[in-house]
């Protein structure tokens, strides 16, 4: 039987455990408040640029139109790239301690990779654990292009910047066929969701312009307005992933301390219930021995 001393031992441990939880949970919802304002303050900044991408839908897929010969054409048409060739830019966080947010990226990144297990695959990773998980892994054709770390939870748009340039630089270099993505989005504080589909090409099926655009003038011209636009919309639409998964890992982390610490109060409860049992049973025993003492001396 654990002695009295070895009890409160294990009692002051877990205090201190749940202590420091707390303190992980309210230092998590402090800055999930600036990152959740950070998230919707661009959501529609990037949802107006796609509208605007929409509206200029008929010139960019103009066969004969000016925009054809932009390098950024590529980001809508992949049927002169190698099929054989994809990319994936993994968003994952730097740190753990917030339940499965970063098990799940990880798992969904390891099946994408054994579809494309024969093919020559690409990776962009941001957040240390999927850029140590993919360090370790020994897979034939498989190259980390790039490793973006130690950013959440202070993420700016440079880091977005940062990862088009390398975008950019594959597409020239390598005529990767498709840029896959996966990532945490943030749909509350109490729940997360697991995006995983293709980044580019785009499709525009996915957004709705608000007018036609093709009949209107534009100074200079129609192409200089794309090379502007475009580089500007896959750079929000990439800041914008990592302020989801920056506000999902925050809301994971606040609620698996939450959960830690809810269940280090159950087992402190449940040790100074035996601490209690073990106190009373000892006192027992000594009035039992003092009892059998007295009567052995009576008698």
């Amino acid at each position: 039987m654990e002695s009295l001393r070895d009890i409160k031992r294990q009692i002051k441990a877990i205090n201190s455990t749940k202590q420091m939880m707390l303190t992980m949970k309210i230092v998590s919802s402090a800055r999930i408040r600036k990152a959740q304002n950070q998230m919707l303050d661009g959501r529609p900044f990037s949802q107006k640029m796609a509208v605007m991408i929409d509206n200029m839908r008929k010139d960019i897929l103009d066969p004969n139109g000016p925009i054809r010969n932009s390098h950024f054409y590529r980001f809508f048409d992949n049927s002169v790239a190698d099929k054989n060739k994809v990319a994936l830019l993994l968003i994952t966080g730097d740190k753990g301690l917030c339940g499965a947010f970063n098990a799940i990226t990880i798992r969904e990144s390891l099946k994408w990779i054994k579809e494309n297990y024969d093919k020559e695959k690409f990776i962009f990773v941001v957040g240390k654990k999927g850029a140590d998980f993919l360090r370790r892994l020994h897979i034939p054709k498989l190259n980390i292009c790039a490793e973006i770390t130690n950013i959440f939870p202070h993420v700016s748009y440079i880091h977005a910047k940062i990862i088009l340039e390398n975008f950019v630089k594959l597409l020239t270099e390598h005529d990767v066929y498709k840029f896959d993505l996966i990532y945490n989005d943030f749909k509350s504080l109490a729940s997360q969701r697991l995006v995983s589909k293709t980044f580019l090409p785009f499709s525009f099926d996915e957004i709705k312009g608000e007018q036609d655009l093709s009949g209107f003038t534009f100074e200079p011209n129609m192409y200089s307005l794309f090379e502007t636009l475009l580089p500007r919309y896959v750079a929000t639409n990439i800041y914008r992933f990592l302020l989801e998964s920056q506000a999902a890992e925050l809301a994971a982390r606040m609620n698996a301390m939450e959960a830690a610490s809810k269940n280090a109060g159950d087992i402190a409860d449940a040790l100074s219930v035996k601490l209690n049992k073990v106190r009373q049973e000892g006192i027992t025993n000594e009035l039992t021995e003092i009892v059998s003492g007295a009567n052995a001396l009576s008698n």
